[in-house]
């Protein structure tokens, strides 16, 4: 038998993965239900009045934020587009080439995907041009030109995976972003039926990936989950410390029934017996058949 049929925690309680929820469905048996409706959100976007070179620029934004605004979609370009819409500036953003040889690439190491380019050189660091009135507003310019700039705060989880949904716990994964492994930041998961907890779990430097447990759940019941970035970084204005906060990823999830998984267990064991015992049954039927001729 398979040991990865299902897993029975020290507890005594029962708990489904993912890909066996997949298997019971084919064998159209009743498994709990859950419902994943993550929602994507996008970063926070500061705009700093102050002139300066792009790279005192990104030691700025590195000290009081994230980084400079990294825009690896055109619909996150866009988004500032329109927020620095009534402006009459440059702003440097997060993009940068080391030689004229070599690509654009973002601070987080990710290539420039897009063509909006008002004027491209061989200047090595890029802005974004506000002041003019069509959609083509990067500009190549020299790394030591003073202009305002836009720093980054944290942004949140990409959509979560539900690993496992069991009678009194959840697991959760997502992949941490490039942006996100370069500063030490924690996640605020609050999880909501007729009250809300919140708990904070730390991020491990350096790594990609993030799988974390709620526990302490109701058997059966619906949680509204939100999961948000937070860095600490000195406040610039007040010398003391301020938390930067991400808008929240937010789903939903049920967990699982008790009485109904073991009753799922008992359904699986039945047919992985009869899995199991067509193919010698079936030559022992073969085999007294031809005993009979």
């Amino acid at each position: 038998m398979n040991e990865n049929i299902y897993h029975k925690p020290k507890d005594g309680s029962f708990c489904m993965f993912a890909y066996e929820t997949q298997i019971l469905r084919r064998l159209a048996v009743l498994v709990a239900c859950y419902d994943l409706a993550a929602c994507q959100t996008i970063s926070h976007y500061f705009l700093l009045q102050r002139p300066t070179s792009w790279f005192k620029a990104q030691e700025f934004c590195r000290r009081h934020y994230v980084d400079l605004a990294v825009l690896s979609t055109e619909e996150q370009y866009f988004t500032l587009l329109n927020a620095t819409a009534a402006s009459k500036v440059s702003f440097w953003l997060g993009l940068q080439r080391q030689s004229i040889f070599s690509g654009w690439k973002w601070v987080d190491g990710e290539q420039l995907s897009y063509e909006h380019w008002y004027r491209r050189n061989y200047e090595g660091c890029a802005s974004l041009e506000a002041m003019l009135r069509k959609d083509k507003k990067l500009l190549a310019r020299s790394c030591e030109e003073l202009h305002m700039f836009v720093c980054q705060g944290p942004i949140s989880p990409p959509p979560v995976t539900v690993d496992s949904v069991c009678s009194d716990h959840v697991t959760l994964s997502w992949n941490v972003s490039a942006f996100m492994q370069m500063t030490p930041h924690r996640y605020n998961v609050t999880t909501c039926t007729n009250t809300c907890d919140t708990v904070l779990f730390p991020y491990a430097d350096g790594s990609a990936f993030m799988n974390i447990n709620i526990s302490n759940l109701t058997s059966a019941s619906e949680y509204f989950i939100e999961i948000s970035a937070l860095v600490v970084r000195p406040d610039s204005v007040t010398g003391g410390n301020t938390t930067l906060q991400s808008s929240p990823t937010a789903f939903q999830v049920k967990t699982a029934d008790s009485d109904e998984q073991h009753k799922v267990i008992i359904i699986m064991f039945n047919v992985l017996q009869l899995v199991f015992l067509a193919p010698p049954l079936w030559i022992i039927y073969r085999f007294l058949k031809k005993g009979v001729r």
